[in-house]
């Protein structure tokens, strides 16, 4: 027969990994760490078909995706070969809804080297065209 205390110490220790993993899985992500999963994970929440195909387009023109910066007015995502400037808006439980792309920053990228569906919208960005 176990203690009355040995029985309060292992339903003390279930109820905190319960809370604990309750609190983990509504906790919000930041916006980076909510951008960064998009470009990282094909799964990620809120994650389309065509999201998906230009996420593959970027990183194979752009290289391997680095990281994602908070910048003055919006966030900026850092590859091998360059950076993004990116716009995005946020449902209420913190995954991304949408996301709008700036010109790139790179000097060693040129825009007849990027996948035909991101040419048309690199014909705006001065230096690529």
């Amino acid at each position: 027969m176990q203690s009355p205390n040995r029985i309060a110490i292992v339903s003390a220790i279930v109820l905190v990994s319960l809370c604990s993993f309750a609190m983990s899985a509504t906790a919000q992500p930041t916006p980076e760490v909510a951008i960064d999963r998009m470009f990282r994970d094909e799964s990620a929440p809120g994650s389309t078909r065509q999201g998906r195909e230009l996420m593959g387009s970027l990183k194979k023109w752009m290289g391997t995706y680095q990281r994602t910066l908070k910048t003055g007015n919006g966030y900026v995502a850092i590859f091998d070969s360059g950076s993004l400037p990116i716009d995005a808006k946020f449902r209420a439980n913190g995954t991304v809804e949408s996301m709008t792309f700036g010109c790139p920053t790179s000097r060693s990228l040129s825009a007849s080297e990027a996948p035909m569906e991101l040419r048309k919208a690199l014909s705006k960005c001065a230096g690529f065209k």
